[in-house]
């Protein structure tokens, strides 16, 4: 059963992924973990008393998916009408276990933006961004870029995000330079493809697409930097003819208060800043509509009320 069909009275014995929030003791001297339970569909508030469970979920250091067993229930704390997860029991997966369900997957199709990812490339002429843009995108880190999620969490957190992302900033980027001229297209379709780069080594592919610990020291914007200084190494290009490049990917979160090295310093950079941003807030609608719900939810992402309509 999925998590966005589970009622209260609802009983659990499947793969869920786990997040851990806290890790206390009960006003019964006892201890509890608490956080949230996911999958494909969703995800519900948990909390488990069960002292050898709890034990295990104390020792993650990210989320991690196991088998749960447990009952849904009423959170009685809140306001609003919340289920709640009570977990009885969590035993590690086994290999017959079924994954599919914890395992996102967006709703797109990957073919088609495949297809448009290589027409991108070709519109690019300029010769150091073309090359550029052929050395990345080519074996592993070609097929990595194909299935990698473009966030742990909070926008295109699913298999192929960071390919959908990627191809649509370039697209409303294009739009953008169309509609305010005198911008390098080239320049915007190359910085739009290659923003997130960086992420390939920031997060896992892997079940709860965790953040990796090159990902945490340096972060996927440095990296996407490095990533082209790279590639530039190898064909030998100059990094002074890669520079504004290096500055669209540097800048794309628009200001340092926001994690950018740099601020946006040019028409591509800003360009691209707002289409990432557009983006990222419009996936946030995708997201709500996939659980099937007609409301106001609160999004963490923007820290707001956004009302979305299945």
């Amino acid at each position: 059963m999925l998590i966005k069909d589970l009622k209260v009275g609802s009983q659990v014995r499947q793969a869920l992924l786990l997040r851990v929030q806290k890790v206390g003791t009960s006003s019964k001297g006892g201890t509890y973990a608490r956080g949230l339970a996911e999958d494909k569909s969703g995800r519900v508030q948990f909390i488990c008393f069960e002292k050898s469970s709890v034990e295990k979920l104390a020792s993650l250091d990210g989320p991690t998916a196991f088998k749960v067993t447990g009952a849904v229930d009423a959170y009685k704390y809140s306001d609003e009408t919340v289920n709640q997860l009570m977990v009885q029991h969590v035993e590690p997966l086994g290999p017959d276990d079924d994954i599919k369900n914890i395992i996102p997957h967006g709703d797109f199709d990957k073919e088609v933006y495949v297809t448009k990812l290589a027409n991108l490339i070709k519109t690019v002429r300029n010769p150091v961004y073309h090359s550029l843009l052929e050395e990345i995108f080519k074996g592993e880190t070609y097929e990595r870029f194909l299935k990698n999620p473009a966030g742990s969490r909070l926008h295109h957190a699913y298999l192929g995000g960071l390919l959908q992302h990627s191809v649509d900033v370039a697209g409303l980027a294009l739009v953008l330079a169309d509609q305010i001229g005198g911008a390098d297209k080239e320049l915007v379709i190359t910085g739009a493809l290659l923003h997130d780069i960086g992420k390939l080594k920031e997060i896992s592919y892997q079940v709860g697409f965790p953040y990796t610990d090159s990902g945490r020291f340096v972060g996927h914007i440095c990296f996407s930097a490095l990533t082209v200084q790279e590639a530039a190494l190898r064909l030998k290009i100059p990094l002074y003819k890669a520079e504004k490049l290096l500055h669209v990917l540097l800048s794309h979160h628009g200001e340092n208060e926001k994690g950018s090295p740099v601020a946006c310093g040019t028409k591509e950079a800003f360009i691209v800043h707002y289409a990432d941003e557009i983006d990222a807030v419009m996936n946030q609608f995708a997201a709500s509509d996939e659980a099937g719900k007609e409301s106001w939810q609160f999004n963490k992402m923007l820290q707001r009320y956004l009302y979305t309509k299945a």
